[in-house]
């Protein structure tokens, strides 16, 4: 199974997806933990160690870009890779987005026409141009032992 651009995901035991435009998933089994859900957050561009990563988990169409089912952060390393763990989230099929907060206010940063001004990466690698991405073109499926990577492009 392949998915396009920008997300893949590890499950143990469920065989391997990875996104064409990420580092091969193999790379990161290194961080599956069998009693949860993994994210790997990779930046495709030269960034600062220590700066934070914001990542937003969606359950649902009605919630999505709304109303976050679990909200975490992560640091990047000198690698420029964030390693976030998600304790208790159940099996099933959720929306990931994901940015990085380059000027370390804690919020996504948008200009005069609301288009982001810091990167941000949705699951499955929706890039959408003139609206906003859908929950359903978004959504992966995850389980414990799952390692979600995603790549932050500049």
């Amino acid at each position: 199974m392949r998915i396009l651009l920008g997300i893949g995901v590890l499950a143990a035991g469920l065989g391997v997806a990875y996104a064409d435009s990420a580092p091969e998933p193999e790379a990161y089994t290194e961080y599956s933990d069998p009693l949860n859900v993994v994210a790997a957050i990779q930046t495709n561009f030269e960034a600062e160690a220590g700066q934070q990563v914001r990542l937003a988990v969606y359950a649902n169409e009605d919630d999505f870009l709304e109303m976050a089912a679990v909200k975490h952060q992560g640091a990047l390393n000198e690698t420029g890779l964030a390693i976030v763990r998600f304790r208790g989230l159940k099996p099933g099929e959720y929306a990931f987005a994901a940015y990085l907060d380059m000027n370390g206010d804690g919020r996504l940063n948008r200009g005069a026409l609301g288009i982001p001004t810091e990167p941000i990466a949705f699951s499955n690698g929706i890039v959408p141009k003139w609206r906003r991405p859908n929950f359903d073109e978004t959504k992966v499926d995850v389980a414990p032992g799952s390692v979600v990577v995603i790549t932050l492009e500049n």
